[in-house]
Protein backbone atom coordinates (compact mmCIF):
# COMPACT_ATOMS: atom_id res chain seq x y z
CA UNK A 1 0.00 0.00 0.00
CA UNK A 2 0.90 3.57 -1.18
CA UNK A 3 -0.01 7.08 0.52
CA UNK A 4 -0.03 9.56 -2.13
CA UNK A 5 -0.11 12.98 -0.85
CA UNK A 6 -3.06 15.34 -1.89
CA UNK A 7 -2.75 18.60 -0.49
CA UNK A 8 -2.88 20.72 -3.79
CA UNK A 9 -5.92 18.68 -5.07
CA UNK A 10 -7.96 19.73 -1.56
CA UNK A 11 -6.79 23.06 -1.74
CA UNK A 12 -7.65 23.59 -5.25
CA UNK A 13 -11.78 21.90 -4.41
CA UNK A 14 -11.99 24.68 -1.27
CA UNK A 15 -10.54 27.42 -4.26
CA UNK A 16 -7.23 28.32 -2.44
CA UNK A 17 -4.26 28.14 -5.10
CA UNK A 18 -1.33 30.03 -3.53
CA UNK A 19 0.68 29.38 -0.61
CA UNK A 20 0.13 32.52 1.07
CA UNK A 21 -3.82 31.89 0.84
CA UNK A 22 -2.79 28.54 2.79
CA UNK A 23 -1.00 30.24 5.19
CA UNK A 24 -3.72 33.02 6.01
CA UNK A 25 -5.75 30.40 6.45
CA UNK A 26 -3.61 28.27 8.67
CA UNK A 27 -3.02 31.41 10.69
CA UNK A 28 -7.03 32.39 10.77
CA UNK A 29 -8.99 28.83 11.01
CA UNK A 30 -6.04 26.94 12.80
CA UNK A 31 -3.80 29.59 14.94
CA UNK A 32 -0.92 28.09 13.46
CA UNK A 33 1.84 29.54 11.98
CA UNK A 34 3.95 27.79 9.33
CA UNK A 35 6.33 29.65 7.00
CA UNK A 36 6.20 30.25 2.97
CA UNK A 37 8.77 27.59 2.44
CA UNK A 38 7.45 24.87 4.44
CA UNK A 39 3.91 25.65 2.84
CA UNK A 40 5.90 25.61 -0.36
CA UNK A 41 7.50 22.13 0.63
CA UNK A 42 3.79 20.37 1.84
CA UNK A 43 2.47 21.75 -1.83
CA UNK A 44 5.29 20.18 -4.16
CA UNK A 45 6.12 17.38 -2.60
CA UNK A 46 4.87 14.58 -0.50
CA UNK A 47 6.25 14.78 3.09
CA UNK A 48 8.40 11.90 4.20
CA UNK A 49 7.12 12.81 7.91
CA UNK A 50 4.51 14.78 8.93
CA UNK A 51 3.91 16.03 13.03
CA UNK A 52 0.44 15.51 14.12
CA UNK A 53 0.01 19.05 14.77
CA UNK A 54 0.29 20.25 11.21
CA UNK A 55 -1.36 17.40 10.23
CA UNK A 56 -4.71 18.77 12.27
CA UNK A 57 -3.79 22.52 11.73
CA UNK A 58 -3.53 21.48 7.64
CA UNK A 59 -7.25 19.58 8.09
CA UNK A 60 -8.65 22.59 9.98
CA UNK A 61 -7.60 25.29 7.59
CA UNK A 62 -9.28 23.38 4.83
CA UNK A 63 -12.01 22.20 6.85
CA UNK A 64 -11.17 18.26 5.55
CA UNK A 65 -9.90 15.25 7.12
CA UNK A 66 -6.19 13.29 7.01
CA UNK A 67 -8.10 11.02 4.26
CA UNK A 68 -8.73 13.84 2.12
CA UNK A 69 -4.79 14.44 2.08
CA UNK A 70 -3.48 11.09 1.88
CA UNK A 71 -5.04 9.34 -0.43
CA UNK A 72 -4.16 5.03 -0.18
CA UNK A 73 -3.19 3.16 -3.39
CA UNK A 74 -3.62 -0.30 -2.68
CA UNK A 75 -1.29 -2.98 -3.38
CA UNK A 76 -1.81 -5.20 -6.22
CA UNK A 77 -3.11 -8.07 -6.05
CA UNK A 78 -1.13 -11.21 -6.58
CA UNK A 79 -2.54 -14.53 -6.98
CA UNK A 80 -0.31 -17.89 -6.55
CA UNK A 81 -0.73 -18.26 -10.24
CA UNK A 82 1.17 -15.21 -11.21
CA UNK A 83 4.01 -16.68 -9.21
CA UNK A 84 6.94 -18.36 -11.08
CA UNK A 85 6.92 -21.73 -10.58
CA UNK A 86 3.16 -21.98 -9.59
CA UNK A 87 2.77 -24.29 -12.47
CA UNK A 88 4.88 -27.07 -10.91
CA UNK A 89 3.25 -26.93 -7.70
CA UNK A 90 1.62 -30.21 -6.58
CA UNK A 91 -1.50 -28.62 -6.43
CA UNK A 92 -1.85 -27.96 -9.85
CA UNK A 93 -0.88 -31.52 -11.44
Amino acid sequence: MQLRWRLRQVMASRDVWKGTELQELLTRRANFALSLPSISALMNNQPVQMKTETLQALCTALKCTPDELYGVVPPREISLTDEPGASDSPASR
